[in-house]
């Protein structure tokens, strides 16, 4: 018998039927005749004892009992008992042999059994029966150690599906990781292929990007790619890209092709190609679909972060064509119209009023430059980095000061450790609250400090000036939205404090571990 095939049938002389009826009839007829041995010689002797002669076999040696001699009753009855000693010698001999052979027939085969049965349930995978009997029990043991190597070996199978399995979850996992810390999709796609050959699944692939006008760009490759009916040329646009990508994989001997789907979309299709002769089963073609939406994650991602780009570029022009129409263009109109006065001004002969015009164009100008270098500084997130968010505070108050005459007062503590992201944060909402009094406040002293406590930044911003309710906010001061937006952002409180006639008061107060908040 192998594995778990049927068994064959027992034959007749091996069955616990056959052996216990044998059994059976051994103890009977050992009984019977021991039992006919003892009586007859119990008549033997109690012949001898009446008539002194030897008992004669049949029916003769029962008349001799039946004469006139005198039997002794003592002798008799000792004839009896010695009688009644040997047959119950006998009967228990042939009862321990009985149950010594039955023992060996069934208990202890059984309680192998048995033993085997619980280790194996407690999990011993090696608890076996190893019985060689050819009886029903044998072959129920033999039965027992089939299925036990059966269920081993599937437990094996499982446990090798599960490690195989655990290790394409954890390839996937750290897959995944990869693409979210690297901002270039070519190693990301790169990542996936090498994922894709050290797996074993493939010896070699290539992935290919559909771009909107729907020509195939070959991104990433690895190994050598053979040739195949599948492959479709980089850059082919003999016929529209998308329409030769199929919608789901397609097999060609031991090449795949999967189309890379985002969203309900074809992004692009990867091409794999398993070793010479092997095939796709199953398996390896889950394997190549979890990777094949990893690219596609990647190629989609790549696609909305220079998308992303490309919208914040365009809000930062329009911000700075704002900034520049609304200062540094007017004040440059203005060092014009300064500039025409001076001349209409000498031509005139008037020396004087030319040196005003002049000393108001110059200081036009240097309001210019100010608001210029202010513009810059706020295009160069690096400067931040350079000086930090007190040294760039400080620069804020000066171009204020050097552009709209506000004399500022400072009361800055030391350098809050912040991530770079905090502090940029940070210094939009005071460039806003700048901006704000500069536009708005006609002020004429604006006070700024910071400090640090409690694992808190609190940076405070008031003027004197005209103030304002901010209940019914002015279209000019819906920059405080955006504040609020950003100070929540960072997990902090803004509060903005104003009345009519009475200055404004703006407090940020943000936690040190903002950074939590940001990631």
């Amino acid at each position: 018998m192998t594995s778990l095939d049927p068994a064959p049938p027992v034959p007749w002389q091996h069955r616990l039927s056959t052996r216990l009826t044998a059994l059976l009839l051994g103890v009977v007829a050992v009984l019977t005749v021991a039992m006919g041995v003892l009586l007859w010689r119990a008549l033997a002797q109690l012949v001898r004892l009446e008539t002194g002669a030897d008992a004669v076999p049949g029916l003769e040696g029962l008349g001799a009992l039946a004469g006139d001699g005198a039997l002794d009753a003592d002798a008799a009855a000792a004839v009896l008992r010695s009688t009644l000693v040997n047959l119950a010698v006998v009967v228990a001999v042939t009862l321990v042999a009985a149950t010594a052979f039955s023992r060996t027939l069934l208990l202890d085969p059984l309680a192998r059994l048995t033993a085997a049965t619980r280790a194996f349930a407690a999990g011993d995978r090696g608890a076996r029966a190893d019985l060689s009997s050819a009886s029903e029990i044998g072959v129920l043991a033999r039965s027992f150690d089939a299925m036990a190597d059966a269920l081993s070996a599937a437990q094996d199978r499982l446990e090798a599906r599960v490690a195989a399995r655990t290790a394409e979850l954890r390839a996937l996992l750290e897959l995944s990781n990869t693409i979210a810390i690297t901002p270039d999709l070519e190693p990301q796609l790169e990542a996936v292929l090498q994922r894709l050959v050290e797996t074993g699944s493939a010896v070699a692939g290539e992935v290919l990007e559909l771009e909107p006008g729907g020509r195939l760009r070959r991104v990433a490759a690895l190994g050598e790619v053979p040739v195949s009916r599948l492959a479709v040329g980089d850059g082919d646009t003999a016929r529209p890209a998308a329409s030769r990508i199929a919608q789901a994989a397609v097999v060609d001997g031991d090449a795949l092709a999967l189309p890379l789907r985002a969203r309900d979309e074809v992004v692009g299709v990867l091409h794999a190609y398993a070793p010479p002769g092997r095939g796709w089963d199953e398996e390896h073609l889950d394997l190549v679909a979890g990777l094949a939406a990893q690219a596609a994650v990647a190629i989609e991602n790549a696609r909305l972060y220079e998308r992303a780009k490309g919208l914040a570029a365009e809000e930062e022009r329009r911000s700075l064509a704002r900034e520049l129409h609304d200062s540094v263009s007017q004040a440059i109109y203005a060092v014009v119209l300064s500039a025409h006065t001076a001349k209409r001004k000498l031509e005139a002969g008037d020396a004087e009023g030319a040196d005003a015009a002049i000393d108001s164009a110059v200081e036009l100008a240097e309001g210019a430059l100010a608001e210029m270098r202010a513009l810059i500084f706020e295009l160069r997130p690096e400067a931040l980095a350079e000086i930090g968010l007190v040294g760039a505070l400080r620069r804020q108050l000066d171009g204020l000061e050097l552009r709209h005459g506000v004399r500022t007062e400072a009361e800055l503590g030391e350098e809050p450790d912040l991530p770079f992201a905090a502090k940029q944060e940070l210094l939009r909402v005071v460039q806003e609250a700048l901006h704000n009094v500069a536009k708005h406040a006609r002020a004429n002293v604006v006070t700024a400090s910071l400090r640090t406590y409690d694992g808190r930044v609190v940076i405070v911003v008031s003027d004197d000036g005209v103030g304002f309710d901010p209940s019914r906010a002015k279209p000019g001061h819906l920059g405080l939205t955006s504040m609020h937006e950003r100070v929540a952002a960072l997990g902090g409180l803004l509060v903005v404090d104003s009345a009519p006639g009475q200055g404004t008061r703006v407090r940020v107060e943000a936690p040190l571990t903002a950074t939590e908040v940001l990631s």
